[in-house]
């Protein structure tokens, strides 16, 4: 179905052309926002991990690592796939705002359900296993504050209110785990970083409710339910896209060990770095492309996904030229700095297809044909799984190379789904650009650490920067609308 057409109410005069590209360039304008504002909140947390990898060692730290991930997928879950319906319903008529509010109300029951549910699992397993009761309610307790918190984020983001949103994200991200490093060196343990971490959630949850102000769901009940069926098939993609951003994680504690999933987690997060490039550019974009008129968003999308993907890659090629000092600096040597460096350059190459995906997945959505973002997410996560196994004997490299592998199988199905059911379609320049900034970023991971080496990572990434500071102009004007 297409989105309903904009409401016009007798006497008032018809929204004119120029009052629509007002719209427009406001919304626009508040988007550009979140990507600083999103950077700001993956360097926060990067500014932590150096700290906590040196107070905690690799197996403390892959044990936090390990619950961080679960807090994620518990949070998800409890999301059940409403943050997207929530800003989409929020521009579908006059009544829009008062259903996103009731949807955002519904997030908030389904993550104190999950709460109940899962201090009830925790007390049957400290009671019959090892395992630990004051992790295991940290995690229960964050989870739970984690999604109140992207209930309220996702009505910030519809509502244009970017300062709130912001303010949210960097107490629920760099604060929280600024309290975590905090409480660890008292008590060099897992539960106390974890402990911390929670508490900072719970503050954060009750501020989003203030600020956010979710209505019971009863109070729009045909539309919440309407948006709550049209959710339902983004719960499993959703998990499933947790499984393919945080999975790699577990398999790397479950294949290779405790130590080896915290260096996993260092090269992770320096990887991540283009991804929270991507995912920036991505709050910014979304809103702009589902507010686009209905009859040239599929080309709008085409047009401007492919200068944002362009981006991604050099921002992702450039993290991996720099992987030798990049590592040094976030991790001591006992992690293996080699391996970091070899592992994150492959790592960057999710960023670059995720963009990609994120284009094909607003076209899915749009044709609500969200069944089939369902089946991408889960055929790519199930792709990780297995390949991680034999690929795991080329140790930390080879997780990274399953991660890739899901990835694309991701981009892959949804492109395809895209251009079965909606207008969007890729042009071919887009694609090898794609690939070749995948295959360079790789290639980079191989080049000396030191000596002739290190000094054409040098170079190579100054001519990047160089041509991403040339491009700068015509990301904002593409952002701008």
């Amino acid at each position: 179905m297409a989105d309903s057409p904009e409401p016009v109410v007798p006497g008032d005069p018809a929204p004119t052309t120029a009052d629509r590209t007002a719209g427009a360039r406001r919304v626009a304008t508040h988007s550009l926002a979140y990507v600083g504002g999103a950077a700001l909140q993956g360097l926060g947390i990067l500014l932590i991990i150096p700290f906590a990898t040196r107070l905690l060692g690799p197996a403390e730290f892959g044990r936090v690592a390990t619950g961080l991930v679960v807090v994620q997928m518990v949070g998800t879950l409890a999301a059940a796939g409403l943050p997207q319906v929530i800003i989409r319903e929020h521009h579908r008529g006059p009544e829009g705002p008062r259903v996103a509010r009731a949807l955002a109300g519904t997030m908030v029951l389904l993550a104190l359900g999950v709460g109940v549910l899962g201090t009830a699992v925790l007390l049957v397993l400290s009671a019959l296993t090892s395992v630990s009761f004051l992790v295991g309610a940290a995690v229960v307790v964050a989870s739970v504050g984690l999604t109140v918190v992207v209930a309220a984020q996702s009505l910030m983001r519809a509502q244009l209110r970017p300062g709130s949103f912001l303010a949210l994200a960097v107490v629920a991200t760099v604060v929280a785990q600024l309290a975590g490093l905090l409480a660890a060196t008292g008590s060099r343990s897992a539960g106390t970083y974890l402990a911390a971490y929670a508490a900072v959630l719970v503050v954060a949850a009750v501020a989003a409710v203030m600020i956010g102000r979710p209505l019971p769901p009863t109070v729009e009940r045909a539309r919440t339910r309407a948006g709550i069926r049209l959710a339902a098939p983004l719960l499993p993609q959703a998990v499933a896209m947790l499984g393919l951003l945080m999975g790699d994680v577990l398999l790397a504690r479950w294949l290779l060990g405790d130590a080896a999933a915290g260096g996993y987690q260092v090269a992770l997060q320096l990887g991540n770095m283009p991804f929270v490039l991507s995912t920036a550019l991505f709050n910014a974009w979304g809103p702009l492309v589902l507010s686009h008129p209905l009859g040239n968003r599929a080309r709008f999308t085409a047009r401007t996904g492919s200068v944002l993907t362009l981006v991604v890659g050099l921002g992702a090629l450039g993290v991996a030229l720099l992987g030798p000092w990049l590592a040094a600096l976030m991790a001591p040597a006992s992690f293996g700095h080699e391996d970091l460096v070899r592992t994150l350059a492959w790592l960057v190459g999710v960023a670059v297809l995720y963009m990609l995906y994120q284009g094909g997945s607003l076209a899915v959505l749009d044709a609500e044909r969200t069944g089939r973002l369902a089946w991408a997410a889960v055929a790519a996560v199930v792709v990780l799984v297995v390949a991680a196994v034999p690929l795991s004997g080329l140790g930390l490299v080879g997780i990274a190379l399953a991660k890739l592998l899901g990835y694309l199988v991701l981009v892959v199905a949804t492109t395809w789904f895209a251009y079965r059911h909606s207008q969007l379609r890729w042009p071919p320049a887009t694609i090898v650009v794609t690939g070749v900034a995948v295959a360079l970023s790789g290639v980079a991971g191989w080049l000396g650490l030191a000596g002739p080496g290190a000094w054409a990572r040098i170079g190579l990434a100054t001519l990047v920067a160089i041509v991403g500071l040339a491009l700068a102009p015509r990301i904002v004007r593409t952002l701008r609308g």
